[in-house]
């Protein structure tokens, strides 16, 4: 275990989740674009609102578990990444699951680099429990 397909099962479950991200197919085989990825995957476009989900920080050795991820939410405009990411904090600040929890912040959001990139407003989502 470490967290990321914990926080991805809250992060594709949450009703607001579903309705900011962009999404693929007809009900009932929708397909929100939620991936627990480093990089984006192929076919996703920078006209789209997606989350991506890893590990960022180093795994303690100890009994206690205390690691980071980031939470990479992309939109079209600033605006979209910011209400990307408060809908992710709201999601899973102080949410406990099976033996972990988890606590959030929302960093600066990261402008793109040109017209093939998208805003990133980035959540850190340190997962906290026992092993």
């Amino acid at each position: 275990m470490n967290g990321a397909s914990e926080i991805y099962k809250v992060l594709v479950a949450n009703s607001t989740i579903q309705g900011l991200v962009s999404k693929t197919g007809t009900a009932p085989n929708i397909v929100y674009k939620i991936a627990a990825s480093i990089v984006e995957p192929s076919g996703w476009g920078v006209a789209d609102s997606t989350l991506t989900i890893y590990q960022v920080g180093s795994e303690s050795a100890a009994d206690v578990y205390d690691v980071n991820h980031a939470v990479n939410c992309r939109a079209s405009t600033e605006k979209k990444a910011k209400e990307l990411a408060q809908a992710v904090k709201a999601a899973l600040h102080r949410v406990t699951f099976s033996n972990i929890g988890f606590v959030c912040f929302i960093e600066p959001v990261i402008p793109p680099q040109d017209d093939t990139d998208n805003f990133n407003a980035p959540v850190t989502v340190r997962v906290i429990g026992t092993k």
